[in-house]
């Protein structure tokens, strides 16, 4: 069983029996057009009186790759989405130089080895296998000789323009947090465990939950930022910097949250941030008290908020 709720993970080339519909894709930031594509994963099981399930990596392809492109969400914040999204599974993979080689109908046979799978779902740009040389008319000839449905779903578009991860983790990195959050169909957000940090917003009075980016993880746009944090269960408003702390002479880049009306341990606690409106940006203060006046506005900002 997975660490979010209902959602379980089977493991690719691995011994499992459930009867399924699959959507193929990486599902880097489970935008709108992914949403859509599940949609009809969803659509079909319920057709077939079977289960859901989303095929991704457990790891970023973009590293292995040798890009310098960042993951928008990492495998457990995918997990996290496509929980909330009611998907029944997610098969994950490990990718690899090995996996980078597999040949079209191989990485297909693996799917349907001693398993059941009903339908196939994917977007109209699909590739895979090595160098991509497996798309959709390979797929739907594969599929129509094992008896498999394909279901092959359009873009989602914006005034005619396919809406993109590429386009997203622009928006995300640029600040327009708001169009990134429609295309997102939810706000964008990070998952992380609470470490210790320096103590300074608990010396000013405002005690932070502090959470640290992977290397291979998007950068958003530094600045303070209007979130909710889920601990253990329950939603909580919050104000939240992202970046570095020019007052403290701290240019570490992490993520620390002033959680609104709660006063636990936090420390050890995995935490989920979503962003919901940005403030303001980064500045260096004059003083420690010139920094506690304005996190007081930036609190009055997010107690206001209706979001």
């Amino acid at each position: 069983m997975s660490r979010w709720k209902g959602i379980q993970t089977l493991e690719y080339c691995g011994d499992y029996t459930p009867t399924l519909v699959i959507g193929l894709g990486f599902f880097d930031c489970l935008h709108i057009g992914h949403i859509k594509l599940i949609g009809e994963v969803k659509r079909l099981a319920n057709k077939y009186s079977c289960l859901s399930a989303v095929f991704t990596f457990e790891n970023s392809p973009f590293t292995v790759l040798g890009k310098d492109t960042k993951q928008i969400l990492d495998f457990e914040e995918r997990l996290f989405k496509l929980n909330e999204l009611q998907v029944d599974y997610c098969i994950k993979s490990k990718f690899d130089k090995n996996f980078s080689q597999i040949e079209p109908e191989e990485f297909l046979n693996a799917f349907i080895d001693g398993k059941c799978v009903k339908a196939i779902v994917v977007g109209e740009d699909y590739t895979f296998g090595k160098q991509g040389k497996g798309n959709v008319t390979f797929l739907k000839n594969w599929c129509d000789a094992h008896s498999i449905e394909l279901s092959v779903v359009d873009f989602a578009t914006d005034n005619n323009i396919k809406i993109s991860s590429t386009t997203v983790r622009e928006l995300l990195i640029e600040g327009n947090l708001k169009k990134a959050n429609t295309y997102l169909g939810q706000p964008y957000f990070v998952i992380g465990t609470v470490e210790k940090g320096r103590k300074e917003g608990k010396n000013i009075g405002f005690a932070t939950a502090n959470i640290f980016y992977s290397e291979d993880k998007l950068r958003i746009k530094p600045g303070v930022y209007y979130t909710r944090v889920l601990v253990d269960g329950i939603w909580y408003k919050a104000v939240t910097n992202v970046g570095n702390h020019p007052t403290f002479d701290d240019y570490n880049f992490n993520i620390e949250s002033h959680i609104l009306y709660y006063d636990n341990v936090l420390y050890g606690k995995k935490i989920v941030v979503k962003f919901l409106e940005y403030i303001r940006d980064i500045k260096k203060f004059s003083s420690k008290e010139e920094l506690a006046r304005q996190i007081s506005q930036d609190i009055n900002f997010a107690m206001e908020s209706k979001m």
